[in-house]
């Protein structure tokens, strides 16, 4: 997996992209482009990967993705499997220039709010699901929509968006991307790496060998690049993925710590509950009840 960059293939006629994918799973590197991007999960559920945040994604979420910030989507491992239904992905897709209105328009007054909005998807946003609902239809119209009406498509909403305070930021400060090729390639493979072999014990020697440094010169380059230490990021691969099988509810605790690389539960529910704030049974009882009350 390397970080690459991709040209958005929009219509000469378009000033934007806007399309509804449905698919078996998501296929993707790590990438980054000029355009920032709006992604709207009608059905999918896996890991994310924005900057250098790690989580969850599922049905219902909305993202906007800054300029430039490096970020992957990807399935959870069953749909990679060879009988997956054909549409077992649904998602909108929604690719825009920072500037597709003309560099003058983000210094207009009336543009203040969006202009701030766009500042800060450089740290990646997540928005909650009753924003994402009052633009569901919104977005679902941009596709196959043309002309000027797909315009004020968008900006309506980007309006809405701009106004809310119902999101949370990925990460701690802006990302910018600002690595060399060989850096990007670097990380790239440390990461492809770590997705692939988290359920297993990882020694700091293998990854550092993959980073072609010694084991405290890849240390230091890790937690400047991510701002996590090894362990830290690591830890926190394991832990969306025990989440992912908490909520599931199929197995035991006890099953769900050792397949998700933890060595003993001790370990497993400290780390755990310095993460999410609660206990993986605490974490399962809840989201099953909200589960009932939906």
């Amino acid at each position: 997996m390397k970080l690459t960059y991709k040209q958005t293939e929009k219509k000469p006629e378009n000033s934007f992209l806007a399309r509804q994918d449905r698919m078996p799973c998501i296929e993707q590197d790590w990438h980054f482009h000029k355009e920032l991007e709006l992604i709207y999960f009608i059905k999918s559920t896996g890991t994310r990967y924005v900057g250098n945040s790690i989580g969850n994604f599922g049905p219902g979420e909305l993202y906007l993705i800054g300029s430039n910030v490096p970020h992957l989507f990807r399935n959870d491992r069953e749909y990679y499997a060879d009988k997956l239904e054909s549409e077992a992905v649904d998602l909108v897709v929604v690719k825009f220039d920072p500037d597709f209105l003309g560099t003058g328009f983000k210094d207009l007054t009336e543009a203040k709010k969006l202009l701030a909005l766009f500042q800060v998807a450089n740290k990646g946003i997540k928005f909650s699901k009753a924003a994402a609902y009052l633009v569901h239809n919104h977005i679902l119209g941009l596709v196959g929509n043309q002309g000027l009406s797909s315009i004020v498509g968008l900006l309506n909403i980007l309006d809405i968006l701009s106004i809310s305070e119902n999101y949370t930021t990925l990460c701690l400060e802006a990302i910018s991307n600002t690595f060399s090729q060989n850096e990007k390639d670097r990380m790239a493979r440390i990461i492809s790496y770590l997705n692939e072999n988290f359920e297993n014990k990882i020694e700091l020697d293998e990854v550092a060998a993959i980073a072609c440094m010694t084991p405290n010169a890849f240390c230091r380059y890790f937690k400047k690049r991510t701002h996590k230490s090894f362990t830290q990021y690591l830890n926190e691969i394991r832990l969306r993925h025990a989440c992912k099988l908490l909520i599931e509810g199929e197995m035991q605790v006890a099953t769900i710590c050792f397949q998700s690389g933890f060595n003993t539960l001790t370990n497993f529910n400290r780390q755990f509950k310095a993460l999410m704030k609660i206990t993986p049974s605490e974490y399962m009882e809840k989201y099953n009840q909200r589960e009932e009350v939906v």
